[in-house]
Formats: C-alpha cells, structure tokens, sequence
C-alpha cells in the first residue's frame, strides 16, 4: 500500500475517477462498525453485514484482522480463520507494508480516519488491489475495502497504447503535471522531447500497415533501450513519439538526449525481410519552474519540432526564447491575416512567363500578395506557410483561383499570344473539396476557356500519395486545364515519376538554377530535364532566373523558357 501522494499515475487517476465511491464505502462501514458494535445488534443487521459484497472488518492498530464478513474468503480465497491468524507482513505486499502501518497508526491520522490503497494476497499467489475507508474509534479501526483489481487493470489500459504498450497522451500529460509540480520543492528541470518519423507514411505505402506496426514496435523498444530509466516514453498515435525527461542539469543535458534519440533511429531497421532506413524530428522544450503548464510544454516541443521538420529532418530544435518571440509573431500574422479576405487586403501580381529565344510572353504565374490597413506588406514567405497549415487556405485559394481567371480572360481579349494562367494550388486545397468543381466554377465565372488556366501542383503534394495525385490530375487535364509540377528539383521526385504523372509543365526550382554555374551535378539534372521535356513534350520552365550569368546558362542548356527578376518583375495591373 502507499499513501495518496505516492500512487502511479494510473492509481492517482483511478482514485480521482472514484473518490466518491471510497466516500460512500467509509459511511457504510462506520454504520455497520457502530451498530455491530453494540450490545443486542439485531439479526436484519448481522444479515446485512453477512451479505455485503464491500470486505468489512474491524482491525487493531497493529493491524491484525478481527471481525471478518464473508467477502474476503470470496475476494481472497482464504478462509476468515486463516485471515485472522496471519500477520501484516504475511498478507500485505511488501511495497505496501511500511505505508499501510502508517496509514494504521491512530497518532498519525488528526481525524481517526483514513482512506488509502494497498495489495493483498490472494491464495493462488496473485496480487488483489483494495480500495480502503477506515475510522478509529474504541481503540478498533472499523474498516470497509472495495476490490478494485479488474478496474484498476482496465484503466491501464486505457492509459497505454494497444500496439507498443507505451503510455498514451493522458498518462503522459499527467506524468508530465506531477513532474512539473515538483519543481516548487528545488528539483532539477524537466523537459519533453516530440519525435516524429519523417519517412514512416512510405513504409505504410510500400511494405503494409503490418510492417508499419513492426516498424513503430521497434522505434518503441529503440527509444525505451536508449533513454534513460527515469525517462517516460510514450505514444501520441501514428508516427508520433513523446519523451518525458526530469531530473536533468539543464537544457544542454535535454539536448544530448534528444541526440541520443537521433542517433537510436539512425540505424536501419530490419523490417518483412526490407531494410528501412527512417529521419526523425525532435523539439525540445524545458520547464524550469513549476508554474509551466504541462499542455502548454507540449506545445512548445511540438512547434519546435515542426521547425526542425521544416529544416529538412534528421534534426533537433530546442524551444528557446527566439523560438517563443517567432512564435508570438505568427500568431499575430495568423490574426490579422483571417480578416485579410474579408477587408480586401489581398492582392494579385502577376509575373511574365518568357520565352529565352525573344519571342515573347507566353504565360503568367499569379503571385498572392497582402497589403494590411495601416502596416507595410507582409512577404508571402511570412504568411502563406501560416495560411497552407490552416483551412484560410482553402478560401483563399478559391478567391486566387476566380480573380486570375477573370484577369486571364481580360487579357486574352487583347493579346495575340493568348498566354496561360498559372496558378498554385496547395497540398490541402487538392484534400478538401472537389478542386475539379471549384476549376470549373471558376472558369464558366470568368469565361476562361480551360486551356487558358494551368495549375501548379507542388512536388511534395504529389509524394504524399502518389496514386491519388494521379488520379486527380487525370480529372483536371480531362477538362482541359494544364497542370505543372513546381519547384521541381527541391524535394526527392525523379525523373521518371515526373514522366509517368498525367502532366503538361515542368517548372524547375530556382535552387537548380543558382546552382547551374558552380555545380554540374545540378546541370545534369536540368540537361535530363531538358531531354525528358523534348522527348514527352511537356513545356519545361527555369523559375528564378536573376542575373545574366544565369540566363546565359539556361539558354545553354537548352531550356525554352524563363521566368525571374532579371526578365520581369511581378505586376500588379493598374
């Protein structure tokens, strides 16, 4: 038995769940102690202490069994002769044994009453929990117990994650709040570590959801083996994997365990007869003092991580206080930017599309830009990031996708080329909705023939799910619109999923182009691009072109056409 203050987490929450249960259970037994206790206790009263299914007893402040009802031969197995005829130490745990004579020492309970948790024996050698309420009265502890062994055992698991056995979000927040609450008696830091599997979703994909949950088994068992005893590792579902750490000297000490963590998913892992190699990204977030809220501290680790995710994986962020003023800040751009729509604070400029031979423009990408009331323009590297992760997104993209058809359709009307409209569509406009329904609304408003509208897909959008992609690009070029792959180049596609994907438009990353002078791996890549392009007649363009050097390059590489600075800037029509 231990005290309240004691209990593991699953046992402190358990109580929590049935403290008014333990309260009833002490008014019953006090009733039955007082009335049995009394001379000519009738025979409805004996009846009813017979037939409770609650364990009553009256125990001496040594805690020797007296007075036994015929629960606890049910419950225990022993017969309440041989109850009465055992010692403290021979029926209670030997965990619980020191606490449950505390708990029995009248001198140390002010109000002669107790109500505590400990284990007894059963006769087969198990363990049974018992829930306790008890008054001091007569020089007699009157006692009443619950068997809380099964409900303790379903709570646990509940509190545990069905496939690696770890703790859940709730017992690790919960682990996390005790943790932080000791920090207001001196104890050293105490921090959490949110780890994500950067390449996990291909696993699933590729070998099987069986494989996948081997897979996370033995991240769980990595991560158990390489972090230290007192560490708390737990499960938030899918990919995702907590730490918590006390005790520690610092954030440096936080710092050298999220490495160790780092290093512990490096190997490659043998999986369905596969080697799989997998990255990981922690953020780091240290409480000092025990006014830190623990979902608060999650938080902070979670946005850390995203931030080292964001830098390419295999990485580590530590949540510090340049972290925190950049968080504030997005916060407050993600504020004002969802009444940006509505105050028409939003505006289109258009960059030309230019063929290299000098024979004119043969399209537009339209570019979001936001000019707030009073302030000066946020840079889209501010704020789209902050709208792709929300669903302003979505709103704000169809608000895009309408006003560039209708400017296409303006100037198509006028110009001899009749150039196309680019437009880029994000990862969670083509997941929420029917992006097809909103094309085509969008064009039957405008009156923009289809194939003046091309819509840039990123190339990451693509990899999240390969055979979705292609099976909704296939309905938007059904209806005639284009479709580019953009910033081709900067994520991990190849060559040859950029031939068998239903595409019209290769735009290759600026990243390749700044390159194209100083690294020939990098021309190489736009020379294959180059050929695939002639060879499947897809339109190939080099974005970002911002010095001659670079265009001369492009040119000699064979590229057709440019888009950048050095050929015109984005215009917003008058």
């Amino acid at each position: 038995m231990v005290s309240s203050s004691e209990l593991t987490p699953e046992r402190r929450i358990s109580e929590q769940q049935h403290g008014q249960q333990a309260s009833a259970s002490e008014q019953g037994g006090q009733g039955a102690g007082e009335h049995l206790g009394r001379e000519g206790a009738g025979a409805e009263i004996a009846r009813l202490f017979d037939l409770a299914s609650d364990l009553l007893a009256t125990i001496s402040p040594e805690g020797r069994l007296g007075l036994l009802n015929p629960a606890w031969q049910e419950v225990l197995g022993f017969s309440r002769d041989e109850l009465r005829a055992m010692s403290l130490r021979e029926l209670v745990h030997p965990d619980d044994l020191e606490s449950t004579r505390s708990r029995l020492d009248p001198t140390a309970q002010p109000a002669h009453f107790t109500n505590f948790t400990n284990r007894y024996r059963h006769r087969d050698g198990t363990w049974r929990w018992l829930l306790w309420s008890a008054r001091f009265q007569d020089d007699t502890w009157y006692a009443s117990a619950k068997d809380i062994t099964d409900r303790l055992a379903l709570e646990r698991q509940a509190l545990r994650d069905p496939l690696t056995r770890l703790p859940n979000r709730i017992l690790l927040v919960d682990r996390a709040r005790q943790a932080i609450a000791r920090l207001h008696r001196g104890r050293a830091p105490v921090a959490i570590l949110f780890i994500d599997l950067d390449r996990f979703k291909a696993v699933n994909d590729t070998l099987g959801h069986a494989a996948g949950d081997e897979l996370l088994l033995q991240v769980a068992r990595r991560l158990s083996e390489a972090l230290r005893d007192s560490d708390t590792v737990a499960r938030f579902g899918g990919d995702e994997f907590v730490v918590l750490a006390e005790e520690l000297e610092g954030d440096a000490e936080a710092i050298t365990i999220g490495e160790r963590v780092l290093h512990a998913i490096e190997e490659p892992f043998a999986i369905a007869d596969a080697e799989v190699s997998l990255r990981a990204s922690v953020g780091v977030a240290v409480a000092h003092d025990a006014a830190t809220d623990a979902e608060d501290l999650l938080r902070q680790a979670d946005i850390a991580m995203y931030r080292a995710k964001s830098a390419g994986g295999q990485d580590l962020e530590l949540f510090d206080e340049r972290l925190r003023r950049q968080v504030a800040a997005r916060l407050d751009i993600d504020e004002r930017l969802r009444h940006a729509l509505p105050r028409q604070e939003l505006r289109l400029a258009y960059q030309p599309q230019m063929r290299l031979d000098g024979r004119g423009r043969v399209g537009w990408e339209a570019l979001l830009r936001w000019y707030p009331h009073g302030s000066l323009q946020v840079e889209p590297a501010e704020f789209l990031p902050l709208a792709r992760e929300s669903r302003l997104i979505v709103a704000i993209g169809e608000w895009v996708l309408r006003s560039a058809t209708l400017q296409a359709a303006s100037w198509r009307g006028r110009e001899r080329l009749q150039p196309t409209m680019s437009v880029n569509i994000s990862a969670r406009e083509l997941a929420e909705g029917d992006i097809v329904a909103r094309v085509k609304g969008a064009l039957a408003h405008s009156g923009l023939p289809a194939g003046g509208l091309c819509l840039e897909i990123s190339e990451d959008s693509l990899l999240a799910d390969v055979r979705a992609a292609r099976e909704l690009l296939e309905r938007i070029r059904q209806i005639g619109v284009h479709v580019a792959i953009d910033n081709f180049g900067s994520g991990r596609s190849s060559l040859s999923l950029a031939a068998s994907m239903p595409i019209d438009t290769i735009k290759i990353d600026r990243e390749l182009i700044r390159g194209l002078d100083r690294d020939s791996h990098r021309r190489g890549i736009v020379k294959a691009l180059v050929s695939l392009a002639r060879e499947t007649h897809l339109r190939l363009v080099a974005t970002g072109i911002e010095t001659e050097r670079e265009l001369k390059l492009v040119r000699k590489v064979g590229c057709p056409v440019g888009q950048g600075f050095l050929l015109s800037p984005p215009q917003v029509p008058a």
